[in-house]
Parts: structure tokens; sequence; C-alpha cells
């Protein structure tokens, strides 16, 4: 498929027909290794093309996969409209339609910008049952009139599809970054004492504090363009020394912006951020407002409901719809509010140059992801903030994957030799948790907070050396099963976990202790397989003293339990076990715990597999936190239980296979 190079992504996508989005040899030829290097602007630009084509055509023919299942709603009228109603658009080819509600409380469901909509004559079954119109383009304006747009050219510019003309500059120092004098020297310079005493008084240690003055040092540093890798391993207060450096920048009346891949990550900036400015609100000479603090995004997808009233003091919609009801009996301010909330270009013309980037989760952005931000008009520097020893960006397309589009410019720039600024103090994990991963992933250079070394710190939350702070529970006994969607699941090891949980709920209960529990598996299989157990088993077992998370490893990034159980899953004779070797998950999985870490798992699968779970149980061992599952009655019994429905379930399964 040849197109002119111009040829917008949209165009690309829409000219698209069925076969193009089911070939998976579409842009095979195309995908190429992106490099550590590159010679120009132009060829950084267009080497991620190809693979951000092929990524975007095989989610599209993954969801083609639950067609059946997607929301279904009835058109009830679909008119032709008039020109006047239409603008300069052909009346040919603009149509208002209106939809009833959707057919079942289960398909209950708003249309949100962006989604992709299929017109049928009857509810397809699968893809096959789709004949395409050459549908251009969808904009949902008021729920449920919407308006659709057919065979439309699609003319974006680059201008008009960034909202400003591009500023290639900051990008022009990351193609081939010289490593060379790359960290600032922190002067003795003034800062004024406000900014000093903010900083002062937040209670930063000294790697975090040399982070901030490094990053305010580099934004006076105006004769070149540059980039800041400040690397945030997992409890080291990365999200705190985000807030304080942003805060400092806001009473410097730096324009700044902020950017994350996850809507979690942003909300937390965006909270301590705020909690800074409500503890200084009092300060005399303020020369901020909370008017200079914006935060814009989907409303949904954040999490932020009508009682977040901190939040919704700074998001961007909430106070268009306020100024709206103000200056509404004013003819024109409405509909100059409106658009002004939608175009990037008015609030770049209106608020001038933004003079400094901040992407928090750096390490889990694509990097051809990080090229818009980079485009920002006026931007001399960006400072990125993360930890490649994470969850990288998630890559659908395997062929992509190995040509590494997964890769994020933090990671890239590393590869090369770019100093990162190492916050070294962790304060989330009981020593005997993060003892095996920071020996294993950091080279031993965190350093152990004193408020997890304290006594206190140390939980017991049920009897047994068994479940002390850190332990590996043996479950020799598992069996692992594949269902249909392929995801493996281990139902000896659900039931030990739910045997774990059921005990760890009594004591909450009993002793009336607040706990919070989470579950980490690296298969949605397990996550399944444990919700439908616990679900059945307890009706009630979230509470304000007791609270559970099962989630997989990517949906645990961010967070954080007091007591985290880990199923492994896998439990063969031969060592395989997939995606569960990968380094960066195991990272993830590891360091979520405050207080007690639990790892629930086949000895002779892991230890053959010779992956980093083979290393985690030689050290177990070696720590004298070895223990096997068979040795706790309560958990024994629950083993076995689970073994003989396995069993049960496996013999009927070969009858009946017999039969046919």
């Amino acid at each position: 498929m040849e197109r002119n190079e111009k040829t917008s992504l949209l165009d690309r996508i829409f000219s698209w027909s069925m076969e193009d989005i089911l070939n998976k040899d579409l842009y095979k030829q195309k995908i190429k290794t992106i490099p550590d290097k590159f010679s120009s602007v132009n060829e950084y630009l267009k080497c991620f093309v190809p693979h951000l084509l092929e990524e975007t055509r095989t989610e599209l023919s993954t969801s083609f996969k639950s067609l059946s299942k997607a929301h279904l709603f009835e058109i009830s009228s679909l008119e032709t409209m008039t020109k006047e109603s239409s603008g300069s658009l052909s009346n040919k080819l603009f149509y208002d339609m209106s939809i009833n509600d959707a057919l079942s409380i289960r398909e209950k469901y708003q249309p949100k910008c962006g989604d992709l909509i299929a017109l049928t004559k009857e509810r397809p079954r699968g893809v096959d049952d789709l004949n395409p119109l050459l549908l251009g383009s969808i904009s949902v304006d008021t729920y449920p009139n919407i308006s659709v747009i057919l065979s439309r050219l699609i003319f974006h510019d680059e201008k008009k599809s960034l909202g400003f003309a591009p500023n290639f500059d900051l990008i022009q120092s990351v193609l081939q970054p010289n490593t060379a004098g790359m960290e600032p020297i922190v002067s003795s310079r003034t800062w004024g004492q406000n900014v000093l005493d903010i900083i002062r008084s937040s209670k930063l240690n000294s790697s975090q504090e040399a982070a901030i003055l490094g990053c305010l040092e580099t934004r006076n540093c105006s004769h070149k363009n540059s980039v800041k890798l400040i690397w945030g391993p997992p409890g080291t207060g990365k999200t705190k020394t985000v807030a304080t450096l942003l805060f400092a920048l806001l009473k410097l009346r730096c324009k700044t912006v902020v950017c994350a891949p996850t809507n979690t990550a942003i909300v937390q900036v965006a909270s301590r951020l705020l909690s800074l400015f409500k503890e200084n609100s009092t300060a005399e000479n303020a020369t901020y407002r909370l008017g200079n603090i914006i935060l814009s995004g989907n409303r949904d997808r954040m999490g932020i409901n009508k009682n977040d009233h901190v939040l919704l003091d700074v998001f961007l919609d909430e106070r268009i719809g306020k100024l709206g009801k103000l200056f509404s009996p004013f003819s024109g301010w409405m509909q100059r509010l409106e658009y002004t909330s939608g175009a990037a270009e008015m609030n770049v013309e209106r608020t001038g140059n933004v003079e400094l980037l901040v992407v928090d989760e750096a390490a889990q952005l694509k990097e051809c992801e990080s090229v818009v931000a980079l485009q920002l008009p006026g931007l001399r520097h960006a400072i990125l903030i993360g930890d490649e020893f994470q969850l990288p960006a998630m890559v659908h397309n395997d062929q992509c994957e190995k040509a590494k589009f997964g890769r994020s410019l933090f990671e890239r720039l590393v590869l090369l030799g770019h100093k990162k600024h190492l916050l070294d103090v962790q304060y989330r994990m009981h020593p005997s948790i993060s003892r095996f991963p920071n020996k294993e992933f950091y080279g031993g250079r965190i350093k152990v907070a004193a408020n997890v070394k304290e006594s206190i710190y140390q939980k017991r939350f049920l009897q047994g050396n068994m479940f002390g702070s850190f332990s590996f529970i043996n479950v020799g006994r598992g069996k692992e099963e594949f269902g249909d969607g392929h995801s493996p699941k281990n139902m000896v090891e659900v039931a030990v976990i739910s045997e774990i949980i059921s005990n760890l709920y009594k004591v909450s209960r009993e002793r009336r202790i607040k706990m919070s529990v989470g579950v980490i598996t690296p298969y949605k299989g397990q996550v399944r397989a444990i919700q439908e157990r616990i679900r059945d088993k307890y009706s009630s077992l979230s509470g304000e003293l007791f609270t559970l998370n099962v989630r997989s490893v990517d949906g645990f990034q961010d967070g954080e339990e007091d007591t985290i159980i880990i199923s492994t899953v896998r439990s063969n004779g031969n060592g395989k076990v997939g995606f569960l070797s990968n380094c960066q998950r195991a990272n993830v999985a590891l360091t979520r715990a405050r207080h007690c870490l639990w790892v629930i798992g086949n000895e002779t699968t892991l230890v053959r597999s010779g992956s980093i779970w083979a290393k985690l149980i030689s050290d177990s061992k070696r720590r004298k936190c070895f223990y096997d599952a068979k040795d706790d009655k309560r958990l024994k019994d629950a083993m076995n239980d689970a073994s003989d429905v396995c069993t049960r379930l496996s013999t009927l399964w070969i009858k009946k296979k017999g039969r046919k």
C-alpha cells in the first residue's frame, strides 16, 4: 500500500479495507528495527510510522474478535443534513442520526470521542457480517444525536494536527545525544527564600533535593536545549519529588506542561501538587494562584467524581462549565469558551510558549508518543522521570515489539550513556521485601528509609513463620490449565490464596485491624479464577477495615498494599513459564508490598525455568524464608479439596472425550 508521504495517519487508517485490517502482512516488509541514533529529524519522525500503523492495525484486528460482545444501539432516525446546518459540506455526505437507548441494562454505554462505530443492518456475529461504508469521521456532539460524515477526505497538515507550528529544537538534541557534561552543576544560586523553604520543608532526602535543584539549574541553562533523566525505583518517593519540583516551578512562574502515560500517574501528581498548594496558600507575597494550575484529560478514565472537589477546582472542563454559566447572558461568550476548551492553538496563543516539559512514568511511554510533547513551541528543556527496570509500554504486535517499538525515549537515552539522577532511598517496603529486588535489579544501590526499619513497620497478620514479612510458599501439587482464552490458571493455587485471604479477613474483622491486601498474577485467566472464587465464598470482603484487590501485574504497576500475595500459576515438569520470566514484570510484582509479601508457586517448575524466579527461590532458601504449603494444615486441606475437584473434572472430560 503506497501512500503519499504527507498523507495523515487518519487518512491511511480510514483508507483500509476490511481485508487490509485482517492482513497480518500489510506492513510486514516495512517494519525495521528502530535505531539507537538518528541522523536527522526527518529520519527520526519517519522511522516510527510503519510501526504505528501496524500496531493500530493489530489492535483493530484484535478488537474484531470480540465484535459479537460490542455495545449495540438501534438507529431511530437518519436524516440528510441541510446545506445551512452542515455548513459548506455537501448535503449528500452529511447525516444526522438519532439512536435509542441501549437494548439492555448490560449494554448501558455512552459513546465517547474517539470511539470507532460500525453501522450495520443487524447485529454482527463476526467480522464477516460487516459490510463497511467508507467512513471518514464521527463526532459526538449531544448524545443521543451523532453527526456522521461519509466518504470524506481528511486533510490534516502537521500544524493543524498539533495545533501549532512544530518546534524541533529539543528533538534535535535527542537524535545523537552527547553525554559529556549532561549533568549541570548545582550552584549556590539564590532561588529565593520561598522556593528554598518549600524544598526544605518538604522533608526530602538528599537525592530528592539534589534532583529538584538540578532541574531548576537546568531550567536556567538558556544557551542550549537539554533532556534530564531522574531515575525513580519503586517506593523512592518519585511522586513527592515531582510534585515538589512542580510547586517550585509554579513559584518561579515557569510555564510547565506535565504529562504521563497513565491516568493514575497524572492524578497522583496533581493531587500531591494541590496538597502542597493548599499547605502554602497563606504564604505572603505569593506569586501563584489556583488558576495557574490546569488539569486536563478524560474525567471518567481519571476517576474524578463529583466529590473530588480539590481536583475539580483545577479540571479544565469543569472551569469551562462554570465560566459558561457566568457568561451565558452575553452573546458569543459560550461559543468562544467551548472552542477554546478544545483548541490547542487557542491555548498556546493565549498562554504563550511553554518553557519546560515534565514526563512522569517516562519509561512506560513509547518514544513515538513523546514526539508531540517534545514539539511544543518555545520548549527548551524536558525532564523525564521513570525506571526502565519496570514495565515498558504495551505493544500488541509481536513484530513491532521485536523492532523496539515499545522502547521509551528514557530507555534509549540510558542505553546511549545519558546520565540519570538516582532517587536512592525507598520508603515503602519492609527490608525483608526490598532486599531481593534491590540486589537483583538495582545493584544494591537503594537505601532503606528509617521509617521502614522501625519495629512497628513489621506486621504479623497471621501466625506462623510462613506468614512473616517475606516468604516463598511452595505449592507442588498445582496444575496449570488453559481455558478458551488460552490464559492459564491454577486452581490449586487459587484454593491456597482463597484460604489465606479468608484467614486475613477473619483477623481484620475480629481484631478491628485495618488491612489492605493485593493479589497479583501475570495471567488474566488466574485473575478471573481468583475473583470468581472470592465472590462465591465471601459476599462482602471489602469495607472500611479490609480491602482486597485482585489484578494482573500490568494493573498493579502504580499500586501498593499492606500485604501482597503473588500467584505464579505455572506448574509443569519442563520449566516452561512463558512471559512470567520477564524481569520487568517480576520487579513490579515484587515491589508492591509494604509489610508482607508471600509468593505462591511450584518450586520444581520455577527452578527448572532458570528465570528470575529460580533466583528468588534460591535466595529465599538461603534466608530461611522458603516454606511448603502442605506444612500448614489449613492450606493442606484447601489443596487436597482443590486437587480432588481437578481430578474429578479431568476424569469427566476424558470420559466425555471417549464417547465422541
